[in-house]
């Protein structure tokens, strides 16, 4: 036989046994998931009857509970029902028995009455103690009436010193803050005399310095002054103008001064008529405080002898005192009015003073800057022209050197003023920053003044010192009875 076939033959029958085996596995497979499933079946139908029967269980135990719980609470209402009206029967006993009580009071009280009536010496006891009672209630109205009268006296008397005493430490402390404020003006007069001195001394040297060094810059001037006469000109030129600029600057400040003495002598005028007018106003509150001591003094005669007019007395007196704290809130008002007048002057002068220090400053740098571009010019020329010896070279060539000379020395001059540019737009910059903070602050300090008045104003309707409000737009913050309350008046 062919060997191919027989191995092509062994090979069909290794397939048909593999496939038998296979067969075999797959009818396995198939009767192991069949018994798994009807073991899940089954398993299944256990577990049902299994809950079945548990919820049958829970509900007989649930039924046999409310059963319990319902016979117990049928116990407790019977215990509380007996409960109930052993209590009602108690009670229906207390009641019976506070009846015989009253009963027997009522008794009582009608047989003492009786008594009472019927028996004349009770009845003259009885009158006797009425009229003691009235004796003894007379006595302490009269001894209360005296000790009102003495406590109320000995009240005034010392109000009259606490308010003696506060008046005078007040006149006290405002001579001594006008001490000190008088001794801070001259002390602030004489700095700024030796700051000025001290200006005028600085001055003098810077002037004595700029003398020596134009003598030694004149003296190299005149040596080519030939040479340059151009350039001779020029300068000339530029000292007229700065003459002319001097001149119309002098003029100016004399001006200035002018108007500044006049403002000041108004500004003196109006102070002085300030001070008289707050002494006239002084003066008639002492004459008053006078009259209302005398007055007070009067009343106090007037209830020591005569008790039966103390009603009149204490409205005189309340009259009075109501008048000498309107005075006393008055003069305060007129106190804080004077303080704040002194502060507004005070800072418009400090003002005045910074703006005038700020514009001398200013023209001072101004001259400076000039006088210093006017050196550095010249001193470049004279070192350019020692450097490159100009007076060895020939008319062109030393033209020319100078005209390359000039433009460097304008390049550096324009490089001087860029920067000194820039630095004033830096200032600038910071100056715009604190006007900025400055606005701020005064906004929180605005925002913090607007919280405080709807917190605390409309709590003290009738009680505010002058000032607190400010103008009407104030009044905005509170409701409408408040403004009826406060009044236009009042601002």
């Amino acid at each position: 036989m062919n060997p191919s076939l027989l191995h092509a033959k062994a090979r069909r029958v290794a397939l048909e046994k593999r496939e038998m085996e296979s067969r075999k596995r797959q009818d396995n497979r198939r009767d192991i998931l069949k018994e798994l499933h009807d073991d899940t079946l089954l398993l299944s139908n256990i577990a049902s009857d299994i809950r079945v029967d548990h919820m049958r269980r829970t509900r007989q135990y649930e039924m046999q509970k409310l059963e319990r719980d319902t016979i117990r609470e049928l116990l407790e209402d019977q215990q509380r029902a007996k409960q109930i009206q052993e209590e009602l029967r108690k009670e229906e006993e207390m009641v019976r028995e506070m009846e015989l009580y009253h009963q027997e009071q009522v008794k009582e009280q009608k047989l003492r009455q009786s008594i009472r009536e019927n028996s004349s010496e009770l009845r003259e006891l009885e009158k006797k103690l009425n009229h003691a009672y009235m004796n003894k209630e007379r006595s302490l109205q009269m001894k209360e009436k005296e000790l009102m009268i003495a406590k109320k006296k000995a009240e005034e008397q010392a109000m009259y010193a606490v308010w003696k005493e506060q008046a005078e430490i007040a006149e006290l402390e405002e001579k001594e803050r006008e001490k000190k404020n008088h001794e801070k003006a001259i002390e602030y007069h004489q700095a700024l005399h030796h700051q000025l001195e001290e200006n005028e001394e600085k001055k003098q040297k810077e002037y004595e310095i700029f003398l020596k060094e134009k003598e030694m810059v004149d003296k190299i001037v005149q040596k080519i002054a030939e040479e340059n006469e151009r350039e001779a000109a020029s300068r000339l030129e530029k000292q007229e103008e700065t003459k002319k600029f001097i001149e119309q600057f002098m003029r100016e400040r004399a001006q200035w001064k002018e108007e500044e003495r006049r403002l000041q002598e108004e500004e003196n005028r109006k102070i002085a008529e300030f001070a008289q007018l707050q002494k006239a106003r002084e003066e008639k509150v002492e004459i008053k405080k006078k009259t209302i001591a005398a007055g007070k003094d009067a009343i106090y005669n007037k209830l020591a002898s005569q008790i039966e007019h103390q009603e009149k007395m204490k409205i005189e007196l309340e009259d009075l005192r109501i008048d000498l704290a309107q005075e006393e809130q008055e003069a305060q008002a007129r106190r804080k009015e004077h303080e704040m007048l002194q502060q507004r002057i005070q800072k418009r002068l400090e003002t005045i003073d910074a703006y005038q220090a700020q514009v001398a400053d200013k023209k001072r740098r101004i001259q400076e800057e000039r006088l210093e571009e006017d050196k550095f010019r010249e001193k470049l020329m004279q070192k350019f022209a020692e450097d490159d010896r100009i007076e060895q070279m020939k008319q062109a060539a030393r033209r020319m050197k100078q005209l390359e000379h000039r433009r460097a020395v304008d390049e550096l001059v324009k490089e001087r003023k860029r920067i000194h540019e820039a630095n004033e737009m830096e200032k600038k910059r910071l100056e715009n920053v604190e006007l900025e903070l400055a606005r701020y602050r005064a906004e929180v300090i605005e925002q913090e003044r607007q919280r405080l008045l709807r917190e605390h104003a409309s709590k003290l309707a009738g009680f505010l010192p002058k000032g607190v409000l400010r103008d009407k737009k104030d009044l905005d913050l509170f409701d409408q009875e408040f403004v009826k309350k406060f009044g236009e008046t009042k601002i």
